[in-house]
């Protein structure tokens, strides 16, 4: 006896103020709300992008009109040697003038060109999965034709996820890996407990990168009010996000000023921003997003004129962590680069994966040398064992 086919619908709007707000929170409610498809940060994302993206939102439904999934889904354009493993990329960056049009790729996400290491696709989980996907996927290839998109992409996956997206490869998707997210356990009450519990090669490394700020009478602060974040974040101090992004192996996206006060605007009490200032002039910072038990290092500037002489990244992180263990979050989220220093912090790492396929026959088969440039082949860090024992 077979099993009947189940008949999904969908809707699809282009801004997600337009969409069915009860049934998207529905969807999140019954996938543990995940933070990054929250309504607010969603309307963040198109306020600071939409001069340079493309957006659209689909609610999936079953046959008695029940919501059972929903999708951010936009288009970003990017420079291939900013995607590439960091030989290829300078291959690539070698192209005389003539062949510079074939850097740039149109990429059609089911996802937000935000690189947070992030899922924006949820679906309950008593929905029938693989026809959600072919649902989805009609939709996501009809539009990609729409914009002239060159590759669609679905980003990103990891642990149980990652088996609910199988029946993509029936629809000529391939699996490429990402950068690993790295994370932390939020088992301390502040960082100075956290630095007592390192052992003491790791503590001294710590100890000796506080002093080098302590020196430089350089000041850390943890904004938390809505308009003190709004008046300290200004498009001066922004640069310093460029300054970070520039210096980058794998850059998608370009967020504006826009995107940053949009998100303390539409998530106040939830967004902080830690500073390190020097004579009331701010020369690093970091974005915090805490959202239920999770707090999310989302995105950080500094000056790399100060980074070597006063440890400005070291010290930036440091002083976010003591921010991330006050807010209680049972789980800190570090981020996906700076695998070895994060390692360092003992952190633990999990594998992403994005799924990709070319649209149309010549980037079908293109696909295959784009997956050969993907942004990371190496395995994530194994942890390390930073941490003193009870002997010890």
């Amino acid at each position: 006896m077979t099993t009947p086919v189940k008949s999904y619908t969908h809707r699809i709007f282009d801004s997600i103020e337009k969409a069915d707000l009860r049934d998207w929170q529905r969807v999140c409610h019954e996938c543990d709300d995940p933070v990054f498809m929250d309504v607010r940060l969603i309307g963040a994302v198109e306020a600071g992008l939409r001069r340079d993206c493309e957006f659209w939102h689909v609610l999936v439904y079953d046959e008695e009109n029940v919501p059972v999934a929903c999708a951010s889904l936009s288009t970003v354009t990017i420079d291939l040697a900013n995607l590439a493993h960091p030989r290829v990329a300078r291959v690539i960056r070698q192209f005389p003038r003539v062949l510079s049009k074939f850097r740039t790729l149109k990429l059609f996400l089911c996802g937000l060109p935000v690189s947070a290491g992030q899922s924006s696709l949820a679906m309950v989980p008593t929905c029938d999965k693989t026809q959600v996907l072919s649902v989805l996927d009609r939709v996501v290839s009809e539009l990609a034709l729409q914009t002239r998109s060159q590759t669609v992409v679905y980003k990103e996956f990891g642990g149980t996820e990652l088996e609910s997206m199988k029946s993509l490869f029936a629809l000529g998707y391939r699996q490429i890996p990402s950068l690993p997210m790295h994370s932390l356990r939020g088992s301390f009450e502040n960082f100075e407990e956290y630095c007592s519990a390192l052992r003491s090669h790791y503590r001294y490394k710590v100890q000796r990168s506080a002093r080098k700020l302590q020196r430089a009478d350089i000041q850390t602060r943890v904004l938390t009010d809505t308009s003190e974040i709004l008046s300290a974040y200004t498009a001066e101090v922004h640069r310093l996000y460029h300054q970070v992004l520039e210096r980058s192996e794998t850059r998608v996206e370009t967020l504006t000023v826009e995107f940053f006060h949009e998100l303390t605007r539409r998530r106040p009490g939830d967004v902080d921003l830690v500073v390190l200032a020097r004579e009331n002039s701010i020369v690093a910072f970091a974005w915090s997003l805490r959202s239920g038990s999770a707090c999310h290092l989302l995105f950080v500037g500094l000056d790399y004129a100060l980074n070597e002489e006063y440890d400005l990244y070291f010290n930036l992180l440091y002083a976010w962590m003591d921010c991330a263990f006050r807010s209680r979050a049972s789980t800190i989220k570090v981020g996906q680069t700076t695998d070895a220093f994060k390692a360092r912090l003992g952190c633990y790492s999990e594998p992403l994966f994005v799924f990709m396929k070319g649209i149309g026959p010549v980037m079908s088969a293109a696909n295959r040398l784009l997956a050969s440039l993907a942004v990371s082949r190496e395995s994530p860090n194994a942890a390390l064992h930073v941490f003193k024992t009870d002997e010890e």
